[in-house]
Parts: C-alpha cells; structure tokens; sequence
C-alpha cells in the first residue's frame, strides 16, 4: 500500500504552490497511491479549490472528523477499504486541528469520532489502520485510548522515531512520516514490511526510513509529467 498523511497539496513560498495543489495530486495519481489525509494545508486550499482537487484524485482521500460547513457532510471519506492479497485492510483518516479559523469546516473530535468507527471499519477489515496528520504524540496517546486499531501512520515529529514502536497497553504499531517543511517535502520515504496473521494482527514489523538522493534516479514519467506544469 502506498499512503500519505496529508499536508501535501500545497507548501506556502514554493513554486508548488502556484497550482494549488493541481501537480501534486496528479503526480499521486500518477504513482498510483492507495490513500490520503487530508490536513490544514488542504483545508487551507479552501472549499471550492479543495472541492476540485477531490475530483481529481484517483485515490481516496480520507477524513472523519472534518465537515464541510454547509451541508455537514463530510469532507472526503472517513475511511477506505483496501485489499491486500486475501486481506482486507480498513484505513481510516483523521485531520489535525488548523491552528487559525477555516469557516468553511466544521471540526468533531478526534478521539470521538475514532472511539466510534473503528468497530464499524473492523467489521469490515482483517486489518485497522489510522492513517492522520495528528502530531505523532497526539496519534501514540490514541492508539492508547482505542483499542482495536493495528497500525498508526502519524506525522509531524519533532524528531523522526528511527524504528516502529508499539504503543504499551494496546500494542498498536506506530511508525511516522516525514516532517513536510518548505522544500523539504518528500525528501524520505518511509517503508514499512509487515506479516499479516491469519486474524489480521501484524507482526514481524521492520521500518526504514530512506533519503530520496541523487542516487535515486528520476523516473521518466513523473518527470515528463512535471515538465508540462514547469
């Protein structure tokens, strides 16, 4: 599965963000990405841009605790049922709190909306996955409080965890992505490898994170892709 934890759309200063946000979700298409959260940043595109860039996302782009102001209906999807091999997989978005006033959203608690939705998804999936841009702290304390969930892909660390670790008293697997800075973004790939039980659970876990260098060489592609938005 490839998955992102949001706040990708838009970084403010960089030439990225003069299509709002337009290349990026084509290059995700592009790449073939299984899901995303939706963060501030894309919230911050506002309604109508953002409204765009949900049709044209070939992936789900997730979020459960986010409404839009207007109709209360959610903006995007609160999770996603995906398939690995045999397995289901149920991959439920959580958005981090803006820090300023966005009036076209309105905002549920996190811990809430979770509490209530992972037994829906896990009727559903052999696997849960939180996939949110919640500070890694905040998304640790919540694998803590809701039982029922497997793995946590969180975000926004002060420092990257160079290992995946399990939350004590549920022994939910966490890993994190990068931190996005202004061009800085999707300089790390985080890849995480896992053995999925017959019930689900995983185990065996083994995380890296790998610097995107100039060894890596570009893929022709993604490169004539953004050459047409350059």
């Amino acid at each position: 599965m490839l998955l992102d934890t949001g706040d990708a759309l838009m970084v403010e200063s960089s030439p990225e963000s003069q299509t709002m946000g337009e290349d990026i979700v084509a290059g995700m298409n592009l790449m073939g990405y299984d899901a995303m959260a939706i963060g501030p940043v894309e919230l911050g595109l506002g309604a109508p841009t953002l409204r765009q860039r949900l049709g044209e996302a070939e992936f789900p782009m997730l979020s459960a605790n986010v409404l839009w102001s207007d109709d209360r209906g959610h903006v995007g999807d609160p999770y996603t049922i995906l398939h690995a091999g045999s397995y289901r997989i149920g991959v439920i978005g959580l958005t981090r709190l803006p820090d300023g006033e966005l009036p076209d959203y309105e905002f549920l608690d996190p811990e809430g909306v979770l509490a209530n939705l992972v037994p829906e998804v896990d009727a559903q999936a052999d696997t849960v996955v939180l996939l949110t841009n919640l500070r890694y702290r905040s998304a640790l304390e919540l694998a803590e409080a809701v039982p029922g969930i497997d793995l946590v892909v969180a975000a926004l660390p002060r420092q990257l965890p160079e290992r995946a670790v399990r939350a004590p008293q549920t022994g939910t697997l966490v890993v994190t992505a990068e931190q996005p800075l202004p061009r800085h973004t999707g300089r790390r790939v985080g890849r995480l490898t896992v053995d999925v039980d017959s019930d689900g659970r995983l185990s065996g876990e083994v995380w890296a994170s790998t610097a995107m260098g100039p060894e890596v060489a570009d893929d022709p592609d993604m490169k004539e892709l953004l050459d047409e938005y350059r």
